[in-house]
């Protein structure tokens, strides 16, 4: 993943009597370590800004740097008019308060005054500018500063990464998902992506060539070790293999950050193979095409798009899943998918390699019950800007459950918000949610919220449940968060 480039400089006041001077170089100190720990590139100003002609020098080195974030650090009260220059330089911008260096006699620094201007002459006052601002607070090394501050190199790190990354996707969308279908400029203007489009045919001729090539023998035996059973033939582990080649082809050849792919009905009549497994090993941080690709089924580009915020905010491997049934009386859910997770989705037990649920003489799926912990789901609505966003813990249940890969998720919250199944179906149906979320395996509630603040994007909030029928309310109404 690309680095991002976050930059601070200090705004000093020389009439004021605290340490301004080494508050900033505490504070840079401090960030270079943690640029260390968080992978990202830290451009520091070393001298203070005294003056609108300094602030104005350093707006247009840090835009010659090509800085993603600005940090404005009020290291002590200075003018309001050593913000304005940063308006037009800066993509992102955060403005951040120091404590107090003494506790009596004359007010040291008055930093947060400092911050409270900058930020009100930003929001309201700045004659259009229109980009959100991120208040920081307290010393370097204080929890709250910390919190703040890692949130927003995360977020922002995944929105760099998103920006000018390409979807694939391969085949038509699929046959009668139109909940799947989606505004390509709609998407360009959120998220910065870019779709290409392919034919089956590309996949079927890369295909063809890997099952002529002896490469696909290690695949295949990598494949076998990972499983705790196999039930499918060894002519569709072959054939699951030289499906990974394929992929691996297509995504090197096309630069491309994610697939999604039609993966029925042609193809299990074309090549006698569902690809499910093998979209579990794409998904894999181990998969020959690094730990940052995606796979998206059934041509789902914005569930592509949900599984590649989650991947770049946590780092970790995510899954695209449908919700496919629901237990009023343990007020829990059941997710489920075809057998398309990575190895590590799967508790203890491990899963098997089967033939398809519902074609019983072709393979191959992994089939097993998912481990249990917390998650977070996601799904993207571009057609108005918003998101679902909701929490769960999958939890130990011996029925029902299906052939496939799937669990039942209870301790439901919708944007961080307890809810009752019923509540969170309800929320879900009424705002008219796709039936793909996308799940990764721990609470990424806030980071989540922080990326889609940044982009204008509204999350929803719990819609109770009544017995009549209930609309969704507009874009910044009751059940979304306003955009900025």
């Amino acid at each position: 993943m690309e680095k991002l480039k976050v930059a601070l400089a200090g705004t000093f006041r020389p009439i004021f009597k605290g340490d301004m001077k080494s508050v900033l170089r505490h504070s840079i100190d401090v960030l270079k370590k943690k640029s260390v720990e968080m992978g990202f590139e830290f451009i520091p100003v070393e001298k203070g800004m005294e003056t609108l002609s300094d602030a104005e020098v350093v707006a247009k080195e840090l835009e010659a740097k090509k800085a993603d974030l600005v940090i404005i650090q009020n290291s002590s009260f200075a003018d309001g008019d050593m913000i304005l220059p940063f308006f037009h330089t800066s993509p992102r911008l955060a403005v951040w308060a120091v404590e107090e260096t003494t506790d009596s006699g004359p007010l040291p620094l008055n930093s947060f005054c400092a911050t409270n201007l900058y930020i009100s002459i930003a929001g309201r006052y700045s004659n259009g500018y229109d980009k959100p601002v991120k208040w920081l607070y307290g010393n370097a090394d204080t929890e709250i500063f910390k919190r703040r501050f890692e949130t927003t190199v995360r977020a922002l790190t995944a929105i760099k990464n998103l920006k000018g990354a390409k979807i694939l996707q391969i085949g038509e969308t699929e046959f009668g998902y139109h909940d799947l279908k989606y505004d390509t400029a709609k998407l360009n203007k959120i998220f910065g992506v870019s779709v290409e489009r392919l034919e089956l045919d590309e996949f079927y001729g890369e295909f063809d060539a890997a099952m002529k090539n002896g490469a696909i023998d290690a695949k295949v035996s990598d494949i076998r070790k990972e499983s705790s059973g196999i039930v499918a033939s060894d002519g569709d582990l072959r054939k699951s293999a030289g499906a990974e080649v394929a992929f691996e082809k297509i995504i090197t050849k096309h630069n491309a950050a994610a697939v999604s792919f039609r993966c029925w009905p042609e193809v299990p009549g074309k090549i006698s193979l569902m690809v499910c497994s093998t979209i579990g090993r794409l998904n894999q941080a181990n998969s020959a095409l690094g730990p940052d690709k995606v796979a998206a089924t059934e041509t789902d580009v914005l569930g592509a798009i949900s599984m590649m915020t989650l991947k770049y905010l946590t780092k970790r491997e995510v899954v695209l899943m449908d919700l496919s049934g629901w237990d009023m009386k343990t007020d829990s859910i059941y997710i489920w998918h075809c057998g398309n997770i990575p190895k590590s989705w799967f508790d203890k037990s491990g899963f098997k390699l089967a033939n398809h649920f519902n074609r019983d003489q072709m393979g191959t799926v992994r089939e097993g019950k998912m481990k249990p912990g917390e998650l977070t789901a996601l799904r993207f609505l571009e057609s108005d800007a918003s998101a679902f966003l909701a929490n769960g813990s999958f939890y130990e249940r011996e029925k029902p459950i299906y052939k496939g890969c799937s669990s039942w998720m209870n301790d439901l919250k919708v944007n961080g918000q307890r809810t009752s199944s019923q509540d969170f179906m309800n929320t879900l149906l009424v705002n008219a949610v796709p039936h793909h979320l996308a799940y990764v395996d721990e609470d990424a509630t806030t980071d989540v919220n922080e990326f889609c603040s940044w982009l204008g994007i509204g999350v929803m909030n719990p819609i109770p449940y009544k017995d009549y029928l209930q609309r969704p309310a507009p874009l910044g109404k009751q059940n979304l968060n306003p955009k900025f």
